[in-house]
């Protein structure tokens, strides 16, 4: 495995950034200009999801909290509050990485989707604390399936286009 120096973090991180901006905009000005103002589709979560599946760095936190608080731009959730459930998330799949399998698209998705059926509970839990109203509980658990069902089929598309920002080129040395 290459290692990830400085410089690849920073602009592979960059890229990402410019990446969830552009998904941002399409999410939220393009999809309500086109009716939909109450259909957003998660490609934080997504991006996210990807940091923690495919990028062994110590710096994969800073670079979630980084990409959450971008997020918050466009968005009513706390960048708080969606960085902690980024953080679990990323803790909860480290610990069983090795039993996850991304080599097809169709268990990238399955994987995708169930993590997103998990961040979307946790944030659930956290609404409804919030709030303290439980009735909001189901209301945005259910809401969110839908979303998380279509981001997932565009999974492993994005996946291949981040692992193209996030793998490190080889140099060819000419001696």
């Amino acid at each position: 495995m290459t290692r990830l120096t400085l410089d690849h973090i920073f602009f592979s991180s960059l890229k990402t950034c410019l990446l969830l901006i552009l998904f941002e905009l399409i999410s939220s000005a393009l999809f309500p200009a086109l009716g939909l103002s109450s259909f957003k589709l998660p490609f934080n979560v997504l991006v996210v999801l990807y940091l923690a599946f495919k990028v062994n760095h110590p710096s994969v936190p800073f670079i979630i909290l980084f990409l959450q608080f971008v997020h918050s731009a466009f968005s009513i959730e706390g960048w708080a509050v969606t960085t902690l459930i980024g953080l679990i998330v990323l803790f909860v799949l480290k610990y069983i990485k090795d039993l996850l399998d991304f080599s097809s698209a169709a268990s990238t998705m399955i994987a995708v989707f169930l993590f997103h059926i998990f961040w979307f509970f946790c944030l659930a839990i956290f609404i409804s604390i919030k709030a303290s109203d439980s009735s909001l509980f189901m209301t945005y658990l259910f809401g969110a399936f839908f979303e998380s069902l279509l981001i997932t089929l565009f999974s492993p598309l994005i996946f291949k286009l981040l692992d193209y920002f996030w793998t490190p080129k080889k140099s060819i040395i000419s001696g």
